[in-house]
């Protein structure tokens, strides 16, 4: 995983503000730490983080990481069988 462990706490800290329940996944090329680059794709399962939260969930984060391209998909635990979702979770890291 190549994200520091100041950033995933950053992230973690943030979205637990908001819902302390969600689980928190990273997905994408930030699991593979052979690659370089890419940007931060994180998979929020919450039955509680609405449009209006993501998007100062997003802010809020970008604040305190630095700007970069950031990815942040909420679902609700009932539409984790979506495609999407379901390929993202299949090669996630629960943060």
């Amino acid at each position: 995983m190549r994200l520091p462990a100041q950033t995933v706490d950053t992230i973690l800290e943030e979205i637990r503000q908001v819902d302390p329940g969600a689980e928190v996944y990273l997905y994408g090329s930030r699991t593979d730490d052979a690659a370089r680059g890419g940007d931060i794709d994180l998979l929020v399962v919450s039955d509680q983080i609405g449009f209006r939260e993501t998007l100062r969930l997003r802010r809020a984060i970008l604040d305190r990481i630095g700007w970069q391209q950031l990815d942040l998909l909420i679902r609700r635990r009932d539409e984790l069988n979506e495609p999407f979702a379901a390929t993202c979770l299949s090669s996630a890291i629960k943060l």
